[in-house]
């Protein structure tokens, strides 16, 4: 005998109290196969605690505290567990993130399955990590994951984080962070406290943690071989103050000349200093380019109803990292015209944004609202004036003026399709 996740799950419902019905419904078995669920759990609870899931009319009831189901779990993965195939998927993938000479046979050994079934196993992760851009296979009779780097680090990163502060777990943590360098963990944390404090920003405690496992993952990848090698805003990046403190405090871990690492690394710095979430972060733009274009609707007699130029705004001002792309790659040159002067004004005066725009940003904001509003002037038609034009002609319809009049007001907005316009 042995428990799987199901039954697990059953007994977590019932510990919630849930009623029959409601467990039913969510693991979705039938009455027989909860009887049979029941009878297996009880068998495995008075083996480890001497107790007893007991039912009460349609609620099922176990008598357990806290302590006493967390040694029941932990009892239960250490000697009675199953993994099933998509759990022991995840084993395969944490094993080779994590343990240094994984292969098969050893997989097999500590999965106790076939070599067939490992195979299964093996493709329902790489359905899983397809999405990654990422592939475990085979070169040259040794399996790795394969795939785009910056995104294997960045997976690597996001499990230690999952697992390092689970207590319980069907998988071993200890088994795969048994070569995690803790030492160097703890010096990388001190350098992230010093950047942050070099960078003049407040990282949250959650980035520090994060930048903590990523420069240590980033550092490990690096020394086993895997380089990045390219940056979309490489120029931008080595060019900035952060880029030389963020060299400066690694120059033990990284050399100088891995030019793309160091700027990979500051961009994901930069990003730390961001007061809000993105989302929160995104919110405050929305409501700030709102009130910025009902303002401008007002004063320059315009219509942004259509909301073409809000999403180019709202996207223009929200990239994943904030301040980065925004202050040093585009540089606008223009006219500070009414429009600028009006735009400037409006967003020293609100407070929605985290920091006052840049003069480079005022520029473009502005530059795109007077191609809306020249835009729109080209194509809207003036109800008033086509009314007028018609009831001019309306008494005795002369076809070819109204005609002549339609075209000497609108022009090139009118399409010329009738034969005998002249």
């Amino acid at each position: 005998m042995s428990l799987k996740r199901k039954e697990l799950e059953v007994l977590k419902l019932i510990y919630a109290g849930k009623t029959i019905d409601e467990i039913l419904f969510k693991i979705d078995i039938c009455e027989r196969n909860l009887r049979y669920i029941i009878d297996n759990l009880n068998f495995y609870l008075d083996k480890i605690l001497s107790k007893r899931i007991e039912k009460e009319r349609k609620i099922l009831r176990v008598d357990l505290t806290e302590k006493e189901l967390n040694k029941f779990y932990k009892e239960v993965y250490k000697k009675y567990y199953i993994l099933e195939s998509e759990e022991r998927a995840e084993f395969i993938l944490m094993s080779f993130l994590f343990i240094k000479s994984m292969n098969l046979k050893l997989l097999e050994e500590k999965l106790n399955v076939t070599r067939s079934t490992l195979k299964k196993d093996i493709e329902v992760l790489n359905q899983n990590l397809s999405g990654y851009n990422l592939k475990l296979s085979s070169k040259r009779n040794k399996y790795t994951i394969f795939g785009n780097e910056k995104k294997l680090r960045h997976l690597k990163a996001i499990k230690f984080l999952e697992y390092i502060n689970l207590s319980m777990s069907p998988l071993n943590k200890d088994y795969f962070f048994q070569n995690i360098d803790k030492e160097l963990l703890n010096i990388l944390r001190k350098i992230v406290l010093q950047i942050e404090k070099r960078f003049l920003l407040n990282f949250k405690d959650d980035f520090i943690k994060l930048m903590e496992i990523f420069l240590y993952v980033s550092i490990e990848r690096i020394q086993q071989g895997y380089i990045i090698d390219r940056k979309a805003n490489y120029n931008f990046l080595v060019n900035t103050v952060y880029y030389e403190v963020v060299k400066d405090h690694l120059k033990e871990y990284l050399d100088k000349n891995l030019t793309y690492e160091i700027a990979h690394l500051t961009e994901y710095f930069i990003s730390g200093g961001i007061a809000e979430n993105i989302e929160e972060l995104k919110e405050k733009i929305e409501e700030y380019l709102q009130g910025l274009l009902v303002a401008s609707e007002k004063e320059f007699n315009v219509s942004f109803s259509d909301g073409e130029l809000y999403k180019k705004l709202v996207h223009y001002l929200t990239p994943a990292i904030y301040r980065l792309r925004n202050n040093f790659t585009i540089k606008e040159q223009g006219e500070k015209d009414e429009i600028f002067v009006f735009v400037e004004k409006y967003s020293k005066n609100e407070n929605n944004l985290p920091e006052n725009l840049t003069e480079n940003e005022i520029f473009h904001i502005a530059k795109e609202i007077k191609v809306h509003i020249q835009n729109e002037k080209n194509r809207v038609i003036s109800l008033k004036v086509i009314l007028s034009i018609i009831e001019k002609n309306t008494k005795k319809l002369d076809r070819k003026k109204l005609v002549k009049d339609l075209l000497a007001e609108y022009g090139d907005l009118i399409k010329k399709d009738e034969t005998d316009i002249h």
